[in-house]
């Protein structure tokens, strides 16, 4: 069986220093600077997980999937929000993509994909946790006007053809979400992807590249786009000029992941690679109660019966405690 790093494995490079990663979204910018391409950002924490939204991975453990099933769920879960979640009530949530990012946001599963405007918010995902593993990054490249920065009334995407992703923009769209604007978040939406265009891949058993099948495909991606082989050695055609949008890259993070959380949060001993005056670490990353509760060191400390006493300043004007 295809696996989703076989698929990577064809176009993939490995990022062993956080220089590395530094030249990798130097490159890729560079490119999209040229082309006239905004490019968005996504960082997981394992090399080997597919690119899949929350709903296709559930979808698919359970069934085959193809749009009009994920068309038929997906509106299921509007319906039944739109009667639950009183929030929805509000203006701003009259269509159904803001309706699906305020779900995305609270942990309900959606087709949507989160990527980030900002390349290190992606780094800090892709080496948040999961030390024992490699991250990967990934960068998707589009037309300025294959970004929404107005909430579209119904469901367009259904109608996109199978090489078409959209991306999101909640806050111009005017949708307020603490930690979506902490992250400079959007959301990626389109069909899942069929066959066309040709992808192959690595078959282990066989010992050979082979074309994908759509169930493959769909094991992989959630999002019709084709990853193009990127290769940094060869600096700035490390992406191939043919290359059309939606183009996809990607690159493994097999850097140290505590010592790239030490460099995003600026308290490296050594020389800094991440952007100066970037704070990135948990607290800015999760600007919520959720996030606390969730990534609070006294919290998990009190979790443990460890008692931790550590503080830290108050956010913009000094307050009183």
């Amino acid at each position: 069986m295809i696996q989703p790093y076989d698929y990577y494995e064809t176009n993939d490079s490995i990022a062993v220093t956080l220089s590395d990663v530094k030249r990798n979204i130097e490159l890729i910018q560079e490119f999209a600077a040229r082309h006239e391409y905004r490019v968005f950002w996504r960082g997981q924490m394992n090399h080997e997980w597919g690119l899949i939204s929350s709903l296709v991975r559930r979808l698919a453990a359970a069934s085959a999937v193809d749009d009009a099933l994920l068309d038929r769920v997906e509106w299921a879960l509007l319906t039944e929000a739109a009667a639950w979640i009183t929030d929805l009530d509000q203006d701003s949530y009259a269509y159904s993509l803001a309706k699906l990012a305020y779900l995305q946001h609270h942990g309900v599963p959606s087709r949507l994909l989160d990527f980030t405007a900002d390349p290190w918010m992606a780094v800090f995902f892709a080496a948040e946790s999961m030390d024992d593993l490699d991250g990967r990054i990934f960068a998707l490249l589009v037309r300025p006007d294959d970004i929404l920065e107005t909430t579209p009334k119904g469901r367009p995407w259904r109608k996109y053809k199978t090489n078409e992703v959209k991306v999101y923009d909640p806050e111009t769209a005017g949708l307020s979400f603490a930690r979506v604007a902490a992250q400079k978040g959007v959301l990626v939406v389109g069909r899942l992807p069929s066959t066309q265009p040709h992808r192959t891949a690595i078959d282990r058993l066989l010992k050979t590249e082979r074309s994908l099948l759509a169930d493959e495909v769909r094991r992989i991606l959630s999002i019709p786009f084709k990853l193009s082989k990127f290769d940094p050695n060869l600096g700035q055609g490390g992406v191939p000029a043919g290359a059309r949008s939606p183009i996809g890259l990607t690159f493994r993070l097999h850097v140290d992941k505590r010592s790239v959380r030490r460099d995003l949060a600026g308290v490296t001993a050594g020389k800094r690679i991440s952007p100066p005056g970037a704070s990135v670490m948990h607290r800015s990353v999760y600007p919520d109660a959720a996030g606390m509760v969730e990534h609070s060191e006294i919290i998990r400390g009190l979790d443990r019966g460890v008692l931790v006493m550590k503080s830290a300043k108050p956010r913009g004007r000094k307050r009183e405690l």
